[in-house]
């Protein structure tokens, strides 16, 4: 499961250069900034994420922070992290459709708002990939992840239709950003 969410977060980092790629270019006055991609990017990572990716971390969490931290007292980061990004991502989604609507929304405001997307995104896959995932991997049993893998199999959040459908809408995204010549270094295609 650790190597899922792995992969996960190389897919969110890709997407995440993409539109890095893009601030630039909206910051540098560029004229050829895709709005209508950069939504479409977006959207992909909020409901990937909020659906599939962060439900997954969260299970894991609070199994580790059940069985494992007794401190009753600890904060869980990750699970605020979540909500979190999970309003900038809501935000940014907003502020993406006001300009597909031709809506009058200052520039700085918008590239703030992208800015601070990517940040966080990017803050957040750091924690997990540095502090979270090596410390669930070195505590867990195979017992645990078990127990997990079966808590997740029969849990409201598993529908393989439509995780497969992710996946198509995912490699969709990657072909029309190599159309759009906004491709960075190393695919992530499955």
């Amino acid at each position: 499961m650790l190597s899922l969410i792995e992969q996960d977060h190389k897919k969110v980092e890709q997407l995440l250069n993409v539109l890095t790629k893009q601030l630039v270019q909206l910051q540098s006055q560029q004229h050829n900034v895709n709005f209508v991609l950069m939504g479409d990017i977006v959207n992909y990572l909020r409901n990937y994420i909020d659906r599939y990716h962060h439900p997954k971390e969260d299970l894991i969490y609070a199994y580790y922070l059940e069985h494992y931290v007794a401190d009753a007292k600890m904060s869980n980061r990750l699970a605020f992290e979540h909500q979190r990004l999970n309003f900038i991502s809501r935000q940014l989604g907003h502020s993406l459709s006001l300009i597909q609507l031709d809506s009058v929304t200052p520039i700085d405001e918008f590239s703030a708002r992208l800015q601070e997307f990517i940040s966080e995104q990017r803050a957040h896959i750091q924690f997990e990939n540095s502090m979270v995932l090596p410390l669930i991997a070195n505590t867990f049993s195979p017992d645990d992840w078990c127990h997990i893998e079966h808590l997740w199999k029969h849990g409201d959040l598993q529908d393989a239709n439509v995780y497969v459908l992710f996946n198509e809408v995912y490699n969709t995204l990657l072909e029309r950003i190599e159309a759009a010549d906004l491709a960075t270094n190393g695919s992530a295609k499955n």
